[in-house]
């Protein structure tokens, strides 16, 4: 039996995947004992409703922020190999949690912006891996994540909206807008995204809710200045020298 040519747990192939379509979906990603949790807390934190949480026009509260901060089992299980280990094989194995991206709990049960086609960063040189973990079924093309594959290789327009693109706002873009294909998903999978391929949550309703749990993780930076870490957690490996002021 041959061993895994690179860390983590993520073959050499799906690693080739997920560097040419900007996505990857590991099905089962959290075990199912651990599924019953998350979607326990979670619906406690929609229950109570505590801010930070943002409010549908209905005044349903539709997303949880700051999770992290929320529970400390929360942050153990964000960290936690079946994340930890798929990520590494992307990351290398220093990885920083992102507290001020994603870091939130969504569920779907009316139209919100997040259905439309976005990026999650603004350019390639400080970018991120989404982590959308799926308490629910999405398996219709109506709940389902859409992707446009290998769109993190398109030009970056570099506009600021959110920390993100919004594709519907360049036309540069617009002969794509049509492209994006669905990504069917279990309770359990694990979706990971290129942060700057385009994508857009899938709709629900009041009868079938979706749930998902969306994260942030990137590699150590070692240039950052000790002022811009508090957003940061490291959940693997070590802080790495930023070097001297004049490096």
């Amino acid at each position: 039996m041959h061993s895994n040519p690179i860390p983590g747990s993520l073959s050499p192939q799906q690693v080739w995947f997920f560097r040419h379509a900007g996505y990857l979906r590991v099905g089962s990603g959290v075990p199912e004992e651990r599924l019953h949790w998350l979607r326990k807390v979670i619906d406690d934190l929609f229950r109570e409703g505590r801010d930070p949480c943002e409010r549908s026009s209905s005044g349903r509260v539709v997303r949880i922020s700051d999770l992290a901060s929320r529970n400390p089992v929360l942050l153990e299980e964000f960290s936690s190999p079946p994340i930890i280990d798929l990520l590494e094989s992307l990351l290398g194995p220093n990885i920083d949690f992102l507290r001020n991206r994603h870091n939130h709990a969504t569920i779907g049960l009316e139209p919100t912006y997040r259905s439309r086609l976005h990026r999650d960063i603004l350019q390639w040189s400080r970018n991120i891996v989404s982590v959308i973990v799926y308490l629910d079924d999405c398996s219709e093309s109506r709940s389902a994540t859409r992707v446009i594959p290998g769109s993190q290789l398109l030009a970056v327009v570099g506009t600021p909206n959110n920390g993100g693109t919004w594709m519907d706002e360049h036309e540069i873009y617009s002969d794509l807008m049509d492209q994006s294909v669905a990504v069917p998903t279990s309770a359990g999978d694990i979706l990971l995204l290129d942060g700057l391929v385009f994508h857009a949550g899938g709709l629900a309703s009041t009868d079938n809710p979706r749930r998902v749990i969306t994260l942030a993780y990137t590699s150590v930076d070692e240039l950052l200045p000790e002022g811009e870490l508090r957003s940061r957690i490291l959940v693997k490996g070590q802080r790495l020298s930023r070097g001297g002021p004049y490096s």
